[in-house]
């Protein structure tokens, strides 16, 4: 019996989804998209055009990608005032609701802000689906036990993710957005310099909408010795393994 499971991304300039297996295993349909900002409208149009995405689904989990977040340990995490502590560290903002997630295992809980109006949309068009912020996903993850160094790097138009993991801690995960090859450079160097990773032993693994034949590969590969494509389990005939990796942990957490 097909079990189709509707994983989704969506952050501020960004949105992809895929339909896969119950098991996460088989690839029935992806796509990607970007936006100057990725309002309810430009999603709700996204939609409109790929009915895919409007089937009946087994599960559906979305994946928010919103760079506004704060990873909080347990011992100073409180119910009623982890508000206050997204506040105090971005401020007040009346049109995004602050939302947390627990990590229990890591004795950590993941606080962050979601526009109003996207998690209203989304939650009208898919009352069963399951929520988490994409540092959640990360703490999830058979990868941050690797005792080995690692920065973990998935790549959108204009934006990334890092995760830093080292002797088995999950040391930061965080977003950045970048104009040039450049940038993503500056904001890894500095990583490594604040964690004390060395950048000629540092694994940089790498996802996302990157290639082997582009400039910033080719710019990463002036800095970083060790480094390899983070594949999905999945695959597509028109595209590389490593393209939608981050979809394949949602669907693989979902599952």
């Amino acid at each position: 019996m097909i079990q189709p499971v509707l994983s989704m991304s969506i952050g501020a300039k960004n949105f992809s989804f895929a339909i896969a297996n119950g098991q996460a295993n088989q690839l029935y349909y992806l796509a990607s998209f970007s936006a100057d900002d990725m309002t309810p409208d430009t999603i709700a149009e996204i939609l409109s055009q790929h009915p895919e995405a409007s089937a009946s689904f087994y599960k559906v989990a979305v994946c928010y990608q919103y760079s506004q977040h704060v990873l909080v340990p347990q011992e100073y995490y409180n119910t009623e005032n982890f508000s206050e502590l997204w506040k105090a560290v971005y401020g007040t903002s009346s049109s995004k609701n602050i939302v947390s997630e627990p990590a229990m295992e890591w004795q950590l809980n993941s606080v962050y802000a979601i526009p109003q109006d996207v998690q209203q949309f989304l939650s009208r068009r898919y009352p069963t689906a399951s929520f988490k912020h994409f540092s959640t996903l990360a703490l999830k993850q058979k990868q941050i036990t690797d005792p080995k160094e690692t920065l973990q790097v998935n790549f959108a138009v204009d934006e990334f993710e890092v995760i830093v993991i080292k002797q088995g801690q999950l040391l930061l995960a965080e977003q950045f957005e970048y104009s040039t090859p450049h940038d993503v450079i500056y904001y890894l160097l500095n990583i490594c310099e604040q964690y004390n990773l060395s950048q000629y032993e540092v694994q940089l693994k790498i996802s996302g909408l990157v290639d082997k034949d582009s400039t910033l590969y080719k710019e990463l590969y002036q800095y970083f010795l060790n480094i390899n494509f983070r594949e999905a389990s999945w695959s597509h005939p028109d595209y590389p393994l490593h393209f939608f990796t981050q979809l394949n942990d949602i669907a693989q957490c979902a599952s």
